[in-house]
């Protein structure tokens, strides 16, 4: 066979090899142009009015990054569906993100009992999809897992925080109302955690449905017991029906709410009624002039043309931030082992005035929370 004849057929099956290596391990998600994102969560439902701040506020974030080249030439694009805040939803869209777009990772899943009923399905897919930026704080997912990482704080270290406040002021009839779900049970447990520390017990205590259906029930279950404050583990319809029905039964209690609530159309809903509603924050204040990173969100904001700045949309953009350090850092040969690793290696990363660092012990980012309060005007202050 002539010599030349000989190496062009060589170098035609090394080729041929080298393309069929390359199909067969390229990962999901990635290609050369693109990384592919997946988000499920409450457009629809009980959280819906929480969705525009979560979504808005990592967008604004990969619209900055893609206008300048992407992840090593590659753009971000996230396909976003509706989960309705249910559980079983959850589980057929990740099912489908994950089979039929195909996605990397995933990132800004909302709802504790949603996240929790997909961890297994992820950790099944071989190698297991990241997920970043969950947003709940439920201790209930917080067990090791090589693919899952928590940015904001848990809700015990944010009822941790409500517990030393009101300790340190001298509140002794704590009242709690919790949502009963996985949710509401998780930061119910917590807040009871910190109230044993401190040898307290809750003075009285009351559920109610996501879709506040039971609201007067439990308006009269604590309105009976006269607490002198309400911590209320809650989100969304039920959080503002609550307020707004205890207030027309008895003026002048005090209203303590998680970090879920931190979001422009919370304060539209309660109107008037939310003046005094204090409110934990897992990230800095978004309206400082002196925080970089606040400035930079604001400002990212604006050019993406969103006026609904606020705490969530805040920890969405942190997310985005975050899962585009983890992407650069796994470098232009982007795997989900890779990606995880690098994560891991991220063990102090200053954000502009706010830390997230991981490890391999800990996939818990950050444990920052303060507290901030709802002015008049329907405007959050310090």
């Amino acid at each position: 066979m002539n010599s030349k004849i000989r190496h062009f057929l060589v170098s035609l099956l090394g080729i041929v090899a080298a393309l069929f290596w390359s199909g067969a391990h390229a990962e999901n998600g990635v290609s050369d142009k693109e990384i592919v994102l997946g988000q499920s969560l409450g457009l629809t439902g009980p959280l819906a009015q929480l969705a525009p701040d979560i979504v808005n506020g990592s967008k604004a974030y990969f619209d900055v990054v893609n206008a300048k080249g992407g992840i090593f030439g590659r753009q971000i694009r996230v396909v976003t569906v509706d989960d309705g805040y249910q559980p079983a939803n959850t589980v057929k869209t990740v099912r489908r993100l994950i089979d039929e777009d195909r996605v990397f990772a995933l990132f800004n899943l909302t709802g504790t009992a949603n996240v929790a009923d997909i961890l297994p399905m992820l950790e099944k897919e071989k190698p297991p999809v990241p997920l970043l930026g969950a947003v709940t704080g439920a201790d209930v997912i917080r067990v090791p897992a090589g693919h899952v990482f928590h940015i904001r704080a848990s809700y015990a270290d944010e009822t941790e925080k409500l517990v030393q406040h009101l300790n340190t002021i001298g509140v002794q009839r704590i009242g709690a109302l919790w949502l009963n779900n996985g949710f509401g049970k998780d930061g119910l447990a917590g807040l009871e955690k910190a109230m044993h520390k401190r040898a307290l017990k809750l003075h009285a205590s009351a559920a109610i449905q996501a879709d506040a259906s039971d609201v007067d029930q439990a308006v009269s279950t604590l309105h009976d017991m006269r607490p002198e404050v309400i911590i209320m583990i809650t989100t969304g319809v039920p959080t503002v029906s609550f307020i707004k029905a205890y207030n027309k039964a008895r003026k002048g209690m005090r209203f303590y709410t998680l970090s879920v609530m931190g979001t422009q159309s919370t304060l539209r809903a309660l109107g008037p009624d939310g003046v005094g509603v204090v409110m934990t924050s897992v990230v800095p204040f978004p309206w400082s002039q002196s925080l970089p990173l606040a400035r930079e969100y604001r400002s990212a904001m604006q050019k993406a043309g969103y006026d609904n700045l606020s705490f969530l949309g805040f920890e969405s953009y942190i997310n985005a931030k975050v899962l585009v350090e983890g992407l650069q850092r796994a470098g232009k040969d982007l795997t989900r082992t890779r990606f995880a690793t690098a994560l891991e290696n991220t063990q102090q990363l200053n954000l502009g005035g706010f830390d997230v660092g991981f490890s391999k012990k800990s996939h818990q980012g950050s444990r920052f929370v303060e507290l901030t309060i709802i002015g008049p005007g329907e405007k959050f202050t310090k």
